[in-house]
Formats: structure tokens, sequence, C-alpha cells
């Protein structure tokens, strides 16, 4: 199955190389992640260490995983008794559009090609900044109430849950790492991964489109320089080994760039 294998190489990277101040853990089931991260230093959750989990659906990675948090939280994006810990993040959001948030554009939600790592990198945003002008409405209306009418009190409780989750930790935790052992380039939580330019002026960027389609099919540059960035990130999805760079890089040119239509042919 496409999914274990592109969980399998996802966990092992991120056990070997994790974001500083977070740990991933998955035993029986691939499927379902512990998540243990650290708060983050400038915030009022600085000095927990909370335990969440991480969930992936069997059309994993078409659709996004959940990211909840089982330690007891207080933040705006964070959900309470309704969906007690689920985040409610852009990254984590299903492929497509909100109606009810004109600010969420498509390329904020879930794409196949994003990586966990830029989910766990995306939570620290969101806990420095609890509430973001793109957020739309709130998981948690009366944390978003008080963080706004009464900071103060917001932030000692925080601090407050942070001490609890801390008494909460297994006799046997070993402390998370607080630095990594390779660098990364941090993302917003609204960062889409591969970087194409969405001009508004569109008669540009149909020549810009035409351009590159034509230096592909032309022969001016060969399709692995042009989709260099495109089969890094197919490089994480841990495919069939069949799939060369030479092979993806055409499906890539062929779909014109298109990486939802080249995904549903390799993870068919």
């Amino acid at each position: 199955m496409a999914a274990t294998a592109h969980l399998q190489k996802q966990l092992r990277d991120l056990q070997k190389d994790c974001p500083a101040g977070f740990r991933v853990e998955s035993e029986k089931n691939i499927f379902e992640w512990t998540v243990w991260f650290a708060g983050p230093p400038d915030t009022p959750y600085f000095g927990g260490v909370y335990k969440a989990t991480l969930n992936f659906p069997q059309s994993f990675p078409m659709e996004p995983p959940v990211f909840r948090i089982v330690s007891s939280f207080w933040h705006p994006n964070v959900y309470g008794n309704e969906d007690p810990g689920k985040v409610c993040i852009s990254i984590l959001h299903a492929p497509g559009v909100d109606e009810l948030n004109d600010q969420e554009t498509a390329m904020m939600r879930w794409t196949p090609v994003q990586s966990i790592r830029s989910v766990l990198l995306s939570v620290v945003s969101l806990l420095s900044d609890p509430d973001p002008k793109d957020a739309g409405a709130p998981a948690n209306v009366n944390a978003l109430v008080q963080y706004r009418s009464d900071r103060p009190a917001y932030e000692a409780k925080c601090m407050e849950l942070a001490e609890k989750a801390l008494r909460e930790l297994p006799a046997d935790f070993v402390p998370l790492k607080n630095e990594e052992t390779v660098p990364f380039v941090p993302v917003l939580r609204n960062q889409y991964t591969y970087d194409y330019d969405f001009s508004d002026d569109e008669e540009d960027e149909e020549d810009e489109s035409r351009d590159l389609f034509e230096g592909v099919q032309g022969g001016k540059r060969p399709p692995k320089e042009i989709y260099a960035d495109e089969l890094r990130q197919l490089h994480n999805l841990g495919l069939d080994p069949k799939y060369t760079d030479d092979i993806l890089a055409q499906m890539i040119a062929d779909a014109r760039g298109d990486m939802e239509q080249v995904l549903s042919k390799v993870l068919a």
C-alpha cells in the first residue's frame, strides 16, 4: 500500500532528524503516531511538554491527517469539549476551498506533497500566534475571547496547564532534544510546499507556464532540471523504485506541472 510505505519513510526520517522540541513514535499501527512536543519559547506554553496524536486516513497522502493534543490545552485553534484537542490549522484542512473563510486559499490547505515535518512546524507557528488574521472561525471561542479581552488570565491558564502536562509525563519519559541535527527552513502554517508563481497578472502567468512547458518539450532544458523541486518532494513519498527521476520528471512535464495529476497515477 502506497500510504504505508510513505508513512514508514516519513516516520524513519523524523525519528532520525526531528524538529527541535518534537519526538514522534509509532508502535503497532503506522497510521497512528504519538507526538511529544515542547511549548515554544516566548509563549505561555513554554516549559510544558505535551502529548499529541497524529491519525492518518487510509487515503493518505491524498487526504490530511488529524493532529490532536491529548494533554489539556487552551488555545483558540484547539477544540474543547465538542472535539477534544483537535488542532484546527490550514495545513490540516482537506484540499479545496472553504466558502466560509475567504482568507484561506486552496494553497494554504493540505496538498499530497506536504510533509509531516511541515505539519509539526506549523503547530509551532500556531502556538506562537493564537489570533492570526486568516484563522477564520475559532475552534475554541472561549479561549479566543479570553485571549483578546484578558490576556493575563489567558496566559495564566496556559501556564497552569503547562505545569499539569509536566506532572502527567510518564515516569520513564526521555527529555526532548532541544536542537536539530540538520538545519531546516521554517514554514508558515499557511505555506504550501511546492513553489509556483501565483501572480496576479494572469497574462504573465500564462506566458510563464507556456515558456516552461515549451522549454521541457522543446528540449531546451531537461525535465529533471526544471522540476528539481517537485522531484525532491516526490522522493519523500516512498514511491515504487520503478519511478525513476527521469520517468517522474517526464510525467510532471506531460501534466504541465499538475502534481495532483501525477500523484493520482503514482499512488494508484
